[in-house]
């Protein structure tokens, strides 16, 4: 484990301490969740981005585009000897 120092603020040191002796961890491993928990969410929300950018070049995309319309065109033809579509009885 690698240990660093760590200057915080008055305010944020006492009520760091506080909250940790309240639920029985010391400021340490206090900190540390909370570093944990931070990365997690900024990790989390940079995947999210990245999704919606993926998503935004799709929609631009001739080839998906392509792809998209046969697959929505060869889910709306019935099998044979099927009357009408399973969803629209």
């Amino acid at each position: 484990m690698a240990a660093i120092s760590l200057n915080l603020p008055d305010d944020l040191a006492q009520e760091s301490k506080v909250i940790a002796e309240q639920i029985g961890i010391t400021r340490t491993e206090l900190i540390r969740q909370a570093l944990r928990h931070e990365l997690d969410q900024i990790k989390a929300r940079m995947e999210r981005l990245a999704m919606a950018e993926a998503l935004r070049a799709m929609k631009n995309d001739p080839e998906y585009l392509r792809e998209s319309k046969e697959l929505d065109e060869g889910l709306a033809e019935g099998l044979p000897g099927e009357k009408g579509a399973w969803w629209q009885k």
